[in-house]
């Protein structure tokens, strides 16, 4: 056999030992390369000194500076390097997979066993969130679609034409029609309507895209008999928990020596603690509230409702200090109103057709004792605006219905702009032909791995 050309023999040696990554990990090693360090290739100094024709070069991700690897500054050079993307530290891998949509988060799991273990860990899942919440232009942007009358949900991404990305389906055995929902940062709590004034059911916790879903513990308000009762879900991002805000009015009947009849009870229920506590507070002058009309932010829940003297208002519990109070509308003629989550505030829409005006209050919420309104913006509906809002964009955008079209508001220029075209093609429902408004409730939705490891 003829003995290989020495310049050969140096691309064969290089072709054998070039290290190849996964197509899907090229972009995040790029993003990570440009914001941490540079991934480089240096010549072993060991190779070098036992075997100097040796051309064998090993990979080093990150030099000992790069803050992600500060706990292995002591170590060996050699244990740094690495062949493949198995070698990878856990925390640059976990670094990596972050920057992944959650379904291919997902199929990671079935590299190998140590992956599956990571991506179903408690920190993983803890700096996948983290990494949601930081606001970027990199990272989709999901709508969440509810479909009021065929209870169809979609999601699509938060761009013109909203493109479908993908369809949850409930579970077997979870609430599916008639249902109550409530969406914050990737989970979606669900329960039945409350028929006839009944305390709610079954309440579940459901994360659509890990396919994952957790039966709540009864709530103590479970069989009390209620004059009126309501839910609220959201994220207390300074616990880093999940919570779940069960109100009720209690049922007074004469001559049983009844409580304070403008008592209400409150059962708070925490992810982590996965249990509830209960709190009773007096003087609640609320004579019906609004339980399809909740938001959530910065752990405190508000309902739109109504007083005693049949004043329109929102009622409000803070999570943080266990305290219950109403807050009062801003001065405006009488008409329909609404509340929505707007970014970090909360967004009062009010229109009345009699006068047919559309105004958006802001909510300037610093406390349960210290709070504003700013008004947004006050216009009079036409052809390119509707008088009914669908819901909100990430970027803070209402969502207002143009015929069979979608488009989008904003408070900066007070521009309205095309958003989707032909809503009706994605139902059937025959009625949208007589002039009805858009069936769907839509809100921000993020991508969450919480409720994973949950069997």
């Amino acid at each position: 056999m003829t003995n290989m050309h020495p310049i050969e023999k140096s691309r064969s040696t290089k072709k054998k030992n070039k290290v190849r990554l996964s197509g899907f990990f090229q972009a995040p090693l790029r993003k990570l390369k440009s914001s941490q360090g540079k991934l480089c290739y240096k010549k072993s100094v060991h190779s070098q000194i036992s075997n100097k024709t040796s051309n064998i070069s090993q990979m080093i991700l990150f030099d000992n500076r790069s803050p992600i690897l500060k706990k292995r500054r002591n170590m060996h050079e050699s244990q740094l390097s690495m062949r493949s993307i198995n070698d990878l530290p856990e925390e640059l891998l976990a670094e990596i997979l972050k920057l992944l949509p959650v379904k291919y988060i997902l199929r990671c799991r079935c590299v190998q066993k140590s992956w599956y273990n990571l991506v179903g860990s408690d920190m993983f899942i803890t700096l996948q969130l983290n990494y949601q919440k930081i606001p970027n232009d990199h990272y989709p942007k999901y709508l969440f679609f509810e479909n009021d009358f065929t209870d169809v949900l979609t999601l699509r991404y938060d761009d013109v034409q909203c493109e479908e990305y993908c369809k949850p389906k409930y579970p077997p055995g979870l609430a599916g029609e008639s249902a109550w929902r409530a969406v914050s940062y990737g989970l979606i709590c669900v329960t039945m309507i409350f028929e006839f004034r009944d305390c709610t059911k079954e309440i579940y916790l459901w994360n659509p895209l890990a396919e994952k879903y957790k039966t709540l513990p009864d709530s103590p308000l479970l069989n009390i008999e209620t004059q009126w009762n309501a839910l609220a879900f959201g994220f207390v991002p300074e616990i880093n928990d999940y919570v779940v805000v069960h109100i009720v009015k209690p049922r007074l009947h004469l001559g049983r020596g009844e409580p304070d009849p403008h008592s209400v009870i409150i059962g708070v229920y925490s992810l982590n603690a996965n249990s509830w506590k209960k709190i009773c507070q007096n003087k609640v002058f609320v004579s019906d509230i609004n339980w399809f009309d909740a938001v959530f932010i910065n752990g405190a829940a508000f309902w739109a409702a109504v007083s005693l003297n049949r004043r329109k208002i929102i009622l409000c519990y803070d999570t943080k200090t266990d305290k219950l109070r109403e807050i009062s509308l801003p001065k405006c003629s009488s008409g329909s109103h609404t509340i929505h989550l707007l970014g970090q505030s909360i967004a009062y829409f009010v229109w009345d057709k009699r006068y047919e005006y559309f105004e958006i209050w802001i909510l300037k919420y610093y406390s349960i004792t210290e709070f504003s309104w700013e008004k947004k913006m006050s216009i009079r509906p036409n052809e390119d605006i509707g008088v009914g809002v669908m819901g909100v964009r990430n970027n803070g955008e209402p969502i207002f219905a143009r015929s069979c079209n979608l488009i989008s508001y904003s408070l900066d220029n007070h521009l309205a702009k095309n958003f989707v075209d032909s809503w009706d093609s994605w139902t059937p429902f025959p009625c949208y032909k007589e002039g009805f408004p858009p069936p769907f409730s839509i809100r921000p939705f993020v991508e969450s791995l919480v409720l994973l490891n949950i069997d």
